[in-house]
């Protein structure tokens, strides 16, 4: 590979973030609460069968919510997302006692903030108020609304939403209570699971449900896992869009830092199942790339500025090398003397604002990838700005197969619970995107999150260890299960037998690629699926799972855990799961359902089987 004097800087700002995962200091982290969601609240008397009209409040018992009184108007609502496409008729809020006041009512869109429809309540008695729009407003599956009302006295409930509400598609969970004291300004914040009392009248968009997809009618009951809305997300960004990735058969299967320079590169990339590169070296030719049929982002000071790359990537694991705090960048990388001034100063945050500001406004996504400052070094404060702040795709990589510090350090894994003795361990990538995408809510938004897995040696230390195979597919699986939106090959070999800048093309990744094309070929084919948004249930507190239901059929991801999973294992299937029999995909076989639970054996504990259950 010829390597240009852009590609060394950057190769040497990347073993010098290798070097950090040696050396790195103590910063804790405190890890969100992840137990089980709670039972949802279900509104079932709240809708209209004949009408197919939905609302979550209609029948609550409201007599005993008190009023609350700010001393400057606020800006008070509700987040919620439905399943199913359909149109807001109307905004309803529970009014303040003694208030006849009329209030301005609002719905936005959460993806970019922006308002999409607004009218003014009359001036009523207490009681629930019904404001309608004066046009339907257009709800469109997968995305997340609020709907809010300007008052300075409001009611108000604590912990309401500490168990989801569910009101047919409709949900709104933990965090939807959500509220703004500046004017004009998006509802973002939330306390204590708090419900203000704003509510919906939703109409789905045809007037009976599909009678093609009854495993889906089954699953509405349960509660759903928070959602950026898969593909749909990518409909805002023009050249996402024309290079389709807003389609349901679309999922990122990328390769860091590759260098494509014939059309051999892309048809060998192609034949593992990848479809995007993420970072390439400056010398690469991008119509090739686009030509084939596959995607790029780029750094912002490529050689080539043309319309083919869908992304730009901003600095990699600047809260490593940038760390957090208030200083500011000198332009300067990792081995080109101090990036920060005053030079004891954190400024990875201005690192990120800076190439961030530099990038054109042209419809490309902003991308960002952290490292251990966000998974385990940083406040969750500091580890939630990098995250929301400059991106709209992001990702991080640790490598719990391979990096021989991640496991026994104390400022690395055990800040997530994770002990030395099930550190190596597939459910520990999923652990990752946990982290992420619990930072990433913070902002009350959501991003897609793509997870890293190392194929090959990528610590410059020959005692630690090289990934198999099968460790590769239980780390993308493990990502998968947790949703992870994308995956992203870490391509490069710094140690081991094999030092290397391009894994997966040479004789280094003979062991590795067989399983990396098989599990991308299974991605692909169940693209369809995983772009769907996913139920919340429990199969079995020892196993990672996912439930998704698609085209009558429901479809459950399984492996085992952080700690345990393995051997014979039961998973209880939720209610209204109908079904003899379920079909392990690819795996030619079938296992008997019996008395609601399947019973099958987890060999390893990389081992994952996906099950298709068609009532």
């Amino acid at each position: 590979m010829r390597v240009t004097t852009t590609d060394r800087r950057r190769l040497i700002a990347v073993a010098a973030v290798i070097t950090l995962l040696i050396v790195a200091g103590v910063v804790s982290v405190v890890l969100a609460n992840r137990n089980a969601p709670a039972a949802p609240r279900t509104a079932a008397a709240a809708t209209s069968a004949a009408s197919e009209t939905f609302s979550f409040f209609a029948d609550d018992d409201t007599s005993e919510v008190q009023t609350t009184e700010e001393k400057a108007p606020v800006e008070i609502g509700l987040r919620f997302s439905s399943t199913i496409d359909g149109t807001l008729a109307a905004v309803r809020f529970l009014r303040a006692h003694n208030d006849s006041s009329s209030h301005p009512v609002t719905v936005w869109s959460v993806r970019g903030g922006k308002k999409l429809a607004s009218a003014d309540s009359s001036a009523t008695l207490t009681g629930w108020q019904e404001v309608p729009l004066s046009a339907p407003v257009a709800i469109e599956a997968g995305e997340q609304y609020v709907v809010s009302y300007q008052a300075d006295r409001y009611r108000a409930s604590t912990g309401f939403f500490s168990k989801p509400a569910q009101a047919g598609p409709l949900s709104a969970a933990g965090d939807a209570g959500v509220f703004a004291y500046n004017e004009g300004t998006l509802p973002a914040l939330s306390y204590q699971a708090s419900n203000y009392w704003v509510d919906v009248v939703f109409r789905s968009a045809t007037a009976a449900p599909s009678a093609a997809a009854p495993a889906e009618a089954a699953a509405m009951s349960l509660p759903r896992i928070p959602w950026e809305g898969g593909p749909s997300y990518y409909k805002s960004f023009p050249q996402a869009r024309k290079s389709g990735w807003d389609k349901e058969s679309f999922f990122p299967l990328a390769v860091w830092y590759e260098q494509v320079s014939s059309r051999q590169d892309v048809t060998t990339d192609k034949a593992m199942g990848l479809n995007t590169y993420i970072m390439v070296t400056a010398d690469s030719n991008l119509r090739l790339i686009k030509d084939n049929g596959m995607s790029a982002m780029i750094a912002e000071d490529h050689q080539d500025r043309g319309d083919e790359s869908v992304g730009w990537v901003l600095a990699d694991e600047a809260d490593m090398w940038g760390k957090a705090g208030p200083g500011r960048w000198t332009g300067k990388w990792p081995g080109q003397g101090d990036t920060c001034t005053p030079a004891t100063a954190g400024c990875g945050f201005d690192i990120q604002k800076k190439l961030r500001d530099r990038l054109p406004d042209d419809g490309r996504m902003p991308y960002a990838n952290y490292g251990k400052g966000v998974m385990f070094w940083e406040s969750d404060e500091d580890a939630a700005r990098f995250v929301n702040d400059y991106s709209a795709v992001v990702s991080n990589d640790i490598y719990w197969y391979t990096d021989g510090n991640v496991c026994k350090a104390p400022h690395e894994g055990p800040v997530l619970g994770v002990k030395e003795g099930n550190c190596r361990r597939a459910a520990n990538y999923g652990l990752t995107v946990d982290r992420m995408r619990t930072l990433d809510a913070a902002d009350g938004k959501h991003q897609p999150v793509f997870n890293f897995v190392e194929v090959g040696h990528p610590i410059d230390d020959s005692s630690s260890p090289t990934i198999t195979g099968e460790q590769v597919a239980g780390a993308v699986m493990s990502s998968v299960i947790h949703e992870a939106r994308g995956i992203v090959y870490f391509n490069h070999n710094f140690g081991g037998p094999c030092v290397s800048q391009h894994v997966l093309r040479e004789k280094c990744g003979d062991a590795v690629r067989p399983a990396v094309t098989e599990v991308n070929r299974r991605i692909t084919e169940l693209a369809p699926v995983l772009n769907t948004q996913s139920y919340q249930w429990t199969f079995n507190p020892a196993v990672d799972t996912m439930l998704k239901a698609r085209d009558g059929s429901y479809y459950i991801f399984a492996m085992p855990g952080r700690e345990g999973g393995t051997g014979e294992q039961t998973l209880k299937l939720p209610p209204g799961i109908a079904g003899s029999q379920a079909e392990v995909m690819f795996e030619n076989r079938t296992i008997p359902i019996t008395d609601g639970n399947l019973h099958d054996t987890f060999s390893r504990e990389s081992s994952y089987h996906i099950y298709r259950v068609t009532p």
